[in-house]
C-alpha cells in the first residue's frame, strides 16, 4: 500500500464519537432505561474505538474515513430514533436462532439470505432483542468497505490521488450511505466479503502465496450464501488460477497445479449448488430444475407496483431470451428513464441512474485503453479484464431476474465498487485535490 501523509481527522472524531457514545449509553440505560439505546451506544462506543485504532493506518484518506463515518453514523442514529421495518422477517429468524441452545447453532447454519439472520442472532444473544447495535455494526461494516476498496485501488494504480478519488465516492456515494445501517439489511455484509474477496484474489494473482487464494474463497463462501449472484465470482477465481502467470519453468507442475486448483474450485462451487446453498431465488437443490422459463417467471413476478418494467415479458426461447437480455441490463443500470417519472421519488432514482452513467462511461475508455495494448498489458491490466467479464455476468444475472427498479436499485449498489476499481482513471470529480 502506498499510505504515507499523516493526517489524524478521521481517527480524532472516532475517538471523540467514542467518548460521547459511552456517556449517551450510560444515560440511556440510567435515565431513559431504554436498552435499545443502551446497548445500542455501548456497541458504538466499542466499534468507533476499533474504528479508530484501524483509520490510523489509512491516514491519506482520513477525510474521506472522516466524511464517510459522519453520514452513516448519523443515518444509524436517524434510524434509531425513527425506526425502520423488518418486511423479510430477518430479526423473527434472528430471535429463533439466538434461542437455540449454542451447541445447536453451528449445527443449523441456514443458507440463503436468512444467513444474515444467522449473524445478527449473536447480538441478540448478547444484547436481547435490540435492533440499534445491528444498525451500529452495519455502519461501522460500511466505513471498513471504503478502506478496503481503497486498499484495492493502491494496488491497482499505485497513485494516491486515485486511491483519495475512489475513497471520496465511496464514502459520499448515495445509495451506499443510504443502504448502510438499515437494521434488516444484508448489502453491507454481503459487500464486505466481496470486497475482501477482490482484494484476496487480486494478491494471489500476483504474488506467489496459495494462502491468499484460500482466504479469498473463505471470504468467498458467506458472499454465495448471502446472495445468488455471487456464484459469478467462481468465474474470476477460475480464470485468475488459469491466467496467473506461472513462477516456475516447468510447464508440467505448472499444468498439474493450475488444474488442481481450478478442479477444487469447481468441486465447492458444484457443492454448494447441489446442496442448494445460495441458490434460493432459483429453488436449485430444492427439487425444482433451473430453465429459461423459470427465471423469466422469476423477473416477472418483481414487475410490479408504480417502479416496475417490462411487465409480462417472458420468454421460454433460450435465443430469444438471450436475444433481450441487453435490453434487460440497460432498464437494470439505467432506470428509471425520464419517462418513467412520475413522482419525486422517481426524480431521485433518475439522479441515481444518471451516477451509473457517469461511471459507465470512464468504464468504456478504460477497455479502450487496456485493448490497445494487445501485447502490453500489465498483470494490474489483466486482472481488471477479468474483474471486468466477471461483472458483466453478474449484472446479466441481475438483469434476468429483475423488472423493478426501486429493487435494481438496490442489486446495482452492490456493484458500483466494482464499477469504480475499473473505471477508476478515467473518473473526474468536480473537485482536483
Amino acid at each position: 500500500m502506498i499510505y504515507s501523509e499523516r493526517d489524524t481527522i478521521a481517527p480524532n472524531i472516532m475517538a471523540f464519537t467514542a467518548i460521547v457514545a459511552a456517556v449517551a449509553s450510560l444515560l440511556s440505560f440510567v435515565l431513559l432505561q431504554n436498552d435499545d439505546f443502551g446497548y445500542g451506544f455501548f456497541t458504538m462506543f466499542i466499534c468507533t474505538l476499533l474504528l479508530a485504532f484501524c483509520s490510523r493506518k489509512h491516514s491519506i484518506i482520513s477525510q474521506p474515513l472522516a466524511i464517510a463515518f459522519i453520514f452513516r453514523i448519523g443515518f444509524c442514529l436517524l434510524l434509531s430514533v425513527k425506526g425502520d421495518g423488518d418486511a423479510d422477517n430477518y430479526g423473527v429468524y434472528a430471535v429463533h436462532f439466538a434461542n437455540m441452545p449454542i451447541t445447536e447453532i453451528f449445527s443449523n447454519i441456514p443458507t440463503g439470505a436468512y444467513f444474515y439472520s444467522w449473524l445478527i442472532s449473536f447480538s441478540f444473544r448478547l444484547f436481547g432483542e435490540n435492533y440499534m447495535p445491528i444498525r451500529v455494526i452495519n455502519a461501522t461494516l460500511s466505513v471498513c468497505c471504503v478502506w478496503i476498496i481503497a486498499d484495492i485501488a493502491s494496488y491497482l494504480y499505485k497513485n494516491p490521488k486515485t486511491v483519495i478519488k475512489i475513497a471520496w465516492i465511496v464514502a459520499v456515494f448515495p445509495n451506499l450511505i443510504r443502504f448502510s445501517s438499515y437494521f434488516a439489511n444484508r448489502e453491507v455484509i454481503l459487500m464486505l466479503f466481496m470486497l475482501l474477496y477482490i482484494k484476496y484474489s487480486y494478491l494471489y494473482y500476483n504474488r506467489t502465496n496459495n494462502g491468499y487464494l484460500l482466504v479469498s474463497i473463505l471470504a468467498l463462501i458467506p458472499s454465495m450464501i448471502l446472495h445468488t449472484s455471487m456464484i459469478a465470482m467462481i468465474l474470476l477465481t477460475i480464470l485468475i488460477i488459469l491466467s496467473k502467470e506461472g513462477k516456475t519453468q516447468n510447464k508440467g507442475t505448472n499444468f498439474i497445479r493450475e488444474a488442481f486448483l481450478t478442479i477444487a474450485t469447481i468441486a465447492v462451487f458444484l457443492y454448494m449448488l447441489s446442496s442448494g446453498i445460495g441458490m434460493e431465488k432459483f429453488n436449485i437443490g430444492g427439487g425444482v430444475d433451473l430453465n429459461v422459463s423459470s427465471i423469466s417467471n422469476i423477473g416477472n413476478m418483481s414487475a410490479v407496483g408504480r417502479a416496475a418494467y417490462l411487465s409480462g415479458v417472458t420468454f421460454s426461447n433460450p435465443v430469444l431470451t438471450l436475444l433481450f437480455l441487453p435490453v434487460r441490463v440497460l432498464y437494470f443500470l439505467y432506470t428509471p428513464f425520464p419517462w418513467m417519472i412520475r413522482s419525486v421519488i422517481d426524480i431521485v432514482g433518475f439522479f441515481d441512474a444518471i451516477l451509473y452513467i457517469w461511471a459507465s462511461i470512464p468504464i468504456y475508455k478504460k477497455l479502450k485503453e487496456i485493448h490497445r495494448k494487445r501485447k502490453g498489458k500489465s498483470p494490474d491490466e489483466r486482472f481488471l479484464l477479468l474483474l471486468f467479464i466477471t461483472l458483466v455476468i453478474i449484472i446479466a444475472m441481475f438483469a434476468a431476474v429483475t423488472s423493478n427498479y426501486g429493487t435494481a436499485i438496490r442489486h446495482r449498489c452492490k456493484l458500483i465498487p466494482i464499477f469504480l476499481l475499473i473505471a477508476a482513471d478515467y473518473i473526474r470529480l468536480p473537485f482536483n485535490r
